[in-house]
Order: C-alpha cells, then sequence, then structure tokens
C-alpha cells in the first residue's frame, strides 16, 4: 500500500518551527552575510543510513518561502520511504544563500525527526518479514506521541512499512486496566461497549493474563490484547482462542526481541518506542557556493 506525504502533515509545526526560531531576527545571517541575496545551491545530505521522508515538507517549505516573499527552490531528490545510504543528496535547495539559512534548522530538525520513525519502523518491518510467516503480524504505533507531533509521528510510521493504530480517542474502543476498574469488571465493561458505542468501531480490550483473555473472548471482544506478556505466555494464550478474535501483543518489545514475538496467530505487534523514543535521522545542510 502506498502512502502519500502531503505539505499539510508539516504545516502546523513547520510555521510553528520558524516562529519560535525566529527567522526575521537572523543577527548572524544579517550580520555576517554580506552578500544575501547572492544566489547559491545546497544539498542536503543523509549522514547515515536511513528512511528519507521529507517530500511534501520540501513542497511545503517552498510555499512558506513565497509566503515571505522569498525564492527558494526546494527539491526533494528522493521520494518519501525510500531507503538511502550515508552520503545520499536527499534535497537540494536553491536561492539567496541569506534566505536558505533561515530555513535550515526547523527543516533539518523535522524531516530528522520524521525520517527517524520510519528508519526504526523499517528496521522492524525487516525483522517480521525475515519471520517468514505466513500470515505475518502488523507493526504499529501507540498514542505515546507529543502535542502537534501526532501527524509527523504517524507519517514516519506510515512512510516506514508500519501501520496506523488509533490516532486519537476517538478512532476506536480500546478498553484497558483504568477503565475495567472504573466499569465494575473486564465483562461489564465490554458488554457497556457493545451496547453503547458507535456500531462502525470494533472493540477492543487489554489483558494481563489467561484468565482475563478467556473472559474478555466470551463476553464478545473483537480485539484482545495481550499486555506485557511473555513469548511463551503469548503462544499458550493463543492456543486458548476459540473465536476469530484479533489478537494484539505490546509491552516491551523492541527490535532486540521482536522476533520471538512473531508467532502465527499474533494479528498486531503495537511498540510504544516507535514515537516516543526517536534517534533522528542524521541530516547535514552544506551550501555549495
Amino acid at each position: 500500500m502506498t502512502y502519500h506525504d502531503y505539505p499539510l502533515f508539516w504545516k502546523e509545526a513547520f510555521e510553528q518551527g520558524l516562529k519560535e526560531d525566529q527567522v526575521a531576527l537572523d543577527w548572524t545571517t544579517l550580520a555576517s552575510v554580506l552578500h544575501p541575496e547572492h544566489i547559491a545551491t545546497a544539498r542536503l545530505i543523509a549522514k547515515s543510513a536511513g528512511v528519507w521522508v521529507g517530500q511534501g515538507l520540501a513542497q511545503l517549505a517552498q510555499i512558506q518561502a513565497s509566503a515571505m516573499g522569498v525564492t527558494v527552490e526546494f527539491r526533494s531528490e528522493i521520494v518519501s520511504g525510500t531507503s538511502v545510504d550515508a552520503g545520499t543528496t536527499v534535497c537540494t535547495w536553491k536561492g539567496p544563500a541569506g534566505s536558505l539559512l533561515l530555513f535550515e534548522r526547523t527543516f533539518l530538525n523535522l524531516a530528522g525527526f520524521v525520517s527517524g520513525i520510519a528508519t526504526q519502523t523499517r528496521n522492524l518491518v525487516r525483522v517480521v518479514e525475515q519471520a517468514g510467516l505466513k500470515n505475518p503480524p502488523r507493526i504499529t504505533h501507540t498514542r505515546k506521541t507529543l502535542p502537534y507531533y501526532k501527524d509527523l509521528s504517524v507519517l514516519g510510521v506510515l512512510m516506514g512499512g508500519g501501520f496506523a493504530h488509533r490516532v486519537n480517542l476517538s478512532g476506536g474502543i480500546l478498553i484497558k486496566e483504568n477503565h475495567i476498574t472504573a466499569a465494575g469488571g473486564l465483562r461489564e465493561a465490554i458488554l457497556g461497549a457493545k451496547k453503547n458505542a458507535p456500531h462502525p468501531l470494533r472493540i477492543e480490550i487489554e489483558v494481563r493474563d489467561e484468565k482475563e483473555f478467556t473472559i474478555a473472548q466470551e463476553a464478545g471482544a473483537e480485539i484482545i490484547l495481550l499486555d506485557n506478556f511473555t513469548p511463551a505466555q503469548v503462544q499458550k494464550t493463543l492456543s486458548l482462542k476459540r473465536s476469530p478474535t484479533l489478537i494484539e501483543v505490546s509491552g516491551g518489545i523492541s527490535e532486540s526481541n521482536l522476533r520471538a514475538y512473531c508467532l502465527e496467530g499474533v494479528d498486531v505487534i503495537s511498540i510504544g518506542s516507535l514515537t516516543h523514543s526517536v534517534k533522528p535521522l542524521d541530516l547535514s545542510l552544506l551550501i555549495q557556493d
């Protein structure tokens, strides 16, 4: 499936970044670049291998530059979602030297952040692919995202070959431990959701052990999340499955132990570190002349 890197995904964060950086008062450039209108070319280079995501950002940067009265050409040389080697030129900029410098840090911060998520996701997807399962699980994110960066975080996961989980509270029914306590029990929570929830939304519930799994299954949960189960516990719980319930596993899963959770019968593996522990792709902008 192909996902598109639209400029709209980047708009709010990019505009806020320029505002916080006070680009109109860049005293370093104003004071030291004596010929700011000199037309220069710059290359944005990946300093490490990874997955590039920034095509939509380049399009947005050009729109933003125009709105600021600046003539700068931003061109992504690589399609977003493409794996790149260290040393690859991923984007080129051309325009007045002084203007190029205004956008450097905001652009690199955002592109590095999203590309880092995509890179980490791609690594995990490869682990799943190498497991050779007939029905491999999907790799998804969680809601452990920062305000203002949710759309960009999800974009990074998609571009890395992962899938979207619910991105906000209205996107699905996910009954967790505190909901169960507040509802008066696991069965009560499921039955309440079945009675009151909008009909297009499937009901998912988090369970902590085999007993809760059985109760959830009997009460009609459509998706059951095995939270903080070991691979052996997941395997044993899968043997108890008696319905077409989807199985998701989560909790403490990383690249180092993912392979052990790639089991037939696991449909989804959700990993919070995809978006809350991001290692940005190392990018560098070099002005050529």
